[in-house]
Parts: C-alpha cells; structure tokens; sequence
C-alpha cells in the first residue's frame, strides 16, 4: 500500500465533521438570496451577431484563395526507398 493509499484510508476511518449536516441550508440560504442572472444580450444583438457570423463563414468559403499543397514530409532527411508508404503507389 502507497503512502497515499494510506492516508486516504484514515480520512475514510475519521469521523464526518459536524458542521457538514448543516451544509445544505446554508447553500441554498446563499442561493435564494442571489439576484437571478439576466441575460445581458437581447435577441436582436444576439441575431445580428448570428448574421455577421454567418456571413462571414459563408464569405470565407466563397471566395477564392490560392492552392494549398502539402509539403513534403521526411523528418530525417531523404524519405527510405523500401517504406511502405512508397511501395503502395508503385507498379511495375
């Protein structure tokens, strides 16, 4: 058993602290004194910022850009002649 096995094993053997019964009044007690949260958005700012994005996504996918090739990856150098991936695409 680990040390920390150990220590959780007499955390579990302790007795539960008094205060914990009384916990639950407490929080709600916190929480009903809590004003609600408004929303700080109203439907139209929150639709217009709909639209923008929704432009903007559409506008990006629209307009031409130039071509993106892969580049070719060998992170040591020289790729192998006999690797896998180079034997596939051969015919002889």
């Amino acid at each position: 058993m680990t040390d920390v096995e150990a220590a959780l094993a007499r955390l579990r053997d302790l007795p539960v602290h008094p205060g914990l019964s009384a916990i639950d009044g407490s929080v709600l007690a916190a929480l009903a004194v809590r004003p609600a949260i408004r929303s700080t958005i109203s439907g139209a700012m929150f639709g217009f910022a709909a639209t923008v994005a929704l432009t903007l996504g559409f506008a990006s996918a629209l307009l031409p850009s130039a071509p993106v090739g892969a580049a070719d990856i060998a992170p040591f150098g020289a790729p192998p002649a006999l690797a896998p991936s180079t034997l596939l695409g051969a015919s002889e």
